[in-house]
């Protein structure tokens, strides 16, 4: 039996939840600017630039999001439809990684550009994930907001 407690102690595994990230793009008033039934037309071209990797939006196949997905599955930089409203995803990415304050670089076909910086810091005894974000410079929230 202390064979039995000390080996479950001592071999804790932990199932984090992959981090993907998610940022919904609204006009001043509110209005959805990534739902197509808004003329989202303005976002061919649109790319996201995270450790030193170029990648193109996938507008291809509007997706809904996976409730539970575990392990994490990369599923690049896309157009998805939540409940509410759609946003752009990036990811999945490994829960159990942590981030230095990463930057993520949203280009828009326009030239105009958002910086996303995540950082994720984990406590394995606490089974805890402290993780924030800012947008160019500001803390902010998840899912991110962006005005244009």
């Amino acid at each position: 039996m202390i064979a039995c407690v000390v080996s479950c102690t001592k071999f804790k595994i932990i199932d984090w939840v992959p981090v993907t990230f998610q940022v919904r793009v609204q006009d001043v008033q509110g209005k959805d600017l990534l739902d197509p039934a808004n003329d989202n037309s303005w976002l061919a071209g649109t790319k996201i630039h995270f450790r030193g990797i170029t990648i193109d939006l996938d507008e291809t196949g509007i997706t809904a999001p996976v409730t539970k997905d575990i392990p994490a599955e990369y599923k690049g930089f896309r157009l998805e439809k939540g409940k509410e409203y759609y946003y752009l995803a990036f990811g999945e990415f490994h829960g159990g990684s942590e981030f230095d304050e990463e930057d993520m670089t949203i280009m828009w076909p326009d030239g105009k550009i958002n910086v996303i910086t995540y950082s994720r810091k984990l406590n394995k005894v606490k089974v805890e994930a402290k993780q924030t974000f800012k947008l160019d410079g500001v803390k902010c929230s998840s899912p991110i907001i962006i005005i244009r």
